[in-house]
């Protein structure tokens, strides 16, 4: 997604297909997702492969990271403005070729929606945890992690609500 769409963003080749209302707001339309990319990429996935031996350190991972998983409710406030731009511009010829390049059967906005679920896989993925680890080292970790990702989507599904409050301004609220 980064380098099939955004990248091409800046291919001089693909400037002619790029929608002028797209121009200069690659940030509106991809979000912080290059910081939840590397977050992902460069700190949590190693956190998680340093459990492979020790299952048990899972609940630890997620509750160390607690944080960082913050920069989800950045990218779901920024969600409304995405979708706005979106529907101005979904059926360029811009992100037709890029489909075609990258050859997805889906479009651009299926996977703009990969960040907004990723916190309900990761409280389903807990909760599947628990189920299996009930008298097991690292139950109590596990429990405080899924209550953690649990008040985190509460919170982002509240900042979504407010956002959706005619004039509402996230900026004012921080």
């Amino acid at each position: 997604i980064w380098q099939g769409y955004r990248a091409e963003m800046d291919n001089p080749a693909m400037l002619i297909l790029l929608p002028p209302v797209l121009r200069n707001r690659k940030d509106v339309l991809f979000g912080n997702m290059p910081e939840i990319y590397d977050f992902h990429n460069k700190i949590f996935l190693h956190s998680l492969e340093n459990c492979l031996g020790a299952p048990e350190r899972v609940g630890c991972c997620f509750l160390d990271r607690r944080e960082d998983f913050r920069m989800y409710e950045k990218y779901w406030q920024n969600k409304p403005r995405l979708e706005s731009l979106w529907r101005q511009c979904s059926e360029s010829s811009f992100f037709q070729e890029c489909q075609r390049k990258l050859e997805h059967k889906l479009g651009l906005d299926s996977y703009l929606l990969k960040p907004v679920q990723h916190l309900t896989k990761y409280q389903l993925l807990l909760k599947e945890l628990l189920k299996y680890s009930t008298s097991c080292d690292g139950v109590q970790e596990l429990q405080e992690a899924l209550v953690a990702m649990l008040d985190l989507l509460k919170s982002v599904n509240d900042s979504m609500h407010q956002i959706s409050i005619t004039g509402y301004d996230v900026s004012k609220s921080e």
